[in-house]
């Protein structure tokens, strides 16, 4: 497992430096979920499809997730303010040249930049944010500044939304540019001499995808991402009944969307740790089935689609917590490959979002998430009993397994 040395001003105050982080991972996260929000608008000024725009967040989660990996090995060595600040001048230049670039292609390859740039800088976040924290509370540091990510959700989608339907789309991702150059000066600036940390071999990189249980907690990851990115994906256009057309309104109820999964990712947290991850996860899983399942009828009323989304947004992000909550409890070293496996499911909810649209009707699209979201059910809890096979084994015979800690009440 990757050890990271202290940072040698730890004892001071650290909470601006983190804060700064977690802006870092507020604007790459806000770079990326804003799409969603500007899709109508972004696919007319690019006289594409709206399934075809919706490819520009594939581009970027695909990248982001096969990048992320890659990038931490070939950069093992670089200082960590200098992968920080190239990482996130990409992000910030790739969202300019997406907001000014006149054609789709030319926007899907500032896409491919913005993305680049991404997986640069959030690793390089994480490990800094576990460098410079105080000991004991490295916990709370990486938290506090993944939280950036939710904070995105929550705050950062909608505000863009809105700010695009005041002044257009491209108007949306100035802001995001301003941000990004604000935090890119700071990091350049407050964050310096942090250590780099222990190199790892590709083999000891890749070691945890070996592991049976791993591998389907990771998948597992990654169908509930793709079930339910597809409906965010698609926002507007699959609550168009509710906004009637406002982007306004549509801000709003991303708004929802965000503060209930902040909600939900706060207390599944809690509730795994009393009652265990499965639990949560399974109750989480079953209550964003039904529902997937009832938004179609009982999503076209403002008042009603604002219940669903609040559901949706606690529930999911609850069960994705939960399954976060095994990995780093079987293999607290997989982790990264979670966030990888995160946003391939990203990266899927785009083409099975559009084929929801295309055979079932652009209302219907939660159905066909909800039969996803069914499969990660499922494989869920095939990773359960992977995990309480494993740590019977290990009840046996002592020796660890795979590199990871047993969990009896997974």
């Amino acid at each position: 497992m990757t050890s990271i040395k202290q940072y040698p001003s730890a004892r001071e105050k650290t909470t601006g430096r983190l804060l700064l982080l977690a802006a870092g991972t507020f604007v790459v996260g806000t770079g990326g979920f804003v799409i969603a929000g500007l899709l109508p608008g972004i696919a007319q000024s690019l006289r594409v499809t709206e399934t075809s725009a919706s490819l520009l967040i594939t581009i970027y989660a695909l990248v982001f997730a096969i990048g992320t990996p890659i990038i931490s090995m070939v950069t093992g060595r670089v200082s960590r303010t200098t992968l920080m600040v190239a990482g996130l001048g990409l992000v910030t230049v790739g969202n300019v040249l997406t907001a000014v670039l006149p054609t789709f292609d030319l926007v899907m390859v500032a896409r491919v930049i913005t993305g680049i740039g991404a997986a640069a800088f959030v690793p390089a976040a994480t490990a800094s944010a576990a460098a410079i924290a105080a000991p004991g509370r490295k916990g709370r540091a990486i938290s506090l500044v993944t939280a950036g990510f939710t904070a995105a959700t929550a705050l950062g989608a909608p505000i863009g939304t809105a700010i695009g339907a005041l002044g257009g789309w491209q108007l949306a991702l100035w802001f995001v540019v301003a941000l990004g150059g604000i935090v890119v000066v700071g990091t350049g600036v407050l964050l310096r001499r942090i250590p780099l940390p222990a190199a790892q071999t590709a083999r000891e990189r890749f070691a945890p995808l070996a592991s049976g249980r791993i591998a389907v907690t990771l998948l597992t990851t990654l169908l509930i991402v793709a079930g339910q990115y597809s409906g965010y994906t698609f926002f507007g256009s699959v609550q168009d009944r509710a906004t009637g057309g406002s982007g306004t309104v549509l801000a709003l109820l991303l708004f929802v969307y965000g503060l209930f999964a902040t909600i939900g990712n706060l207390l599944a947290g809690s509730l795994s740790d009393r009652f265990g991850n499965r639990v949560v996860l399974n109750i989480a899983v079953v209550v964003l089935i039904a529902d997937f399942v009832a938004m179609p009828f009982a999503g076209g009323a403002l008042w009603s689609a604002s219940i669903l989304i609040a559901v949706w947004g606690l529930s999911a992000w609850a069960a994705l917590l939960a399954v976060q909550h095994r990995v780093v409890e079987i293999a607290p070293g997989a982790i990264a490959w979670n966030s990888s496996a995160t946003f391939f499911g990203i990266a899927l909810s785009g083409p099975l979002g559009g084929l929801a649209i295309s055979t079932a009707g652009v209302h219907n699209l939660t159905l066909v998430a909800a039969v996803v979201v069914v499969l990660a059910l499922v494989v869920g809890e095939v990773s359960h009993r992977l995990v309480v096979r494993q740590a019977r084994r290990v009840v046996e015979s002592p020796a660890e397994v795979d590199g990871a800690r047993p969990l009896l009440a997974a």
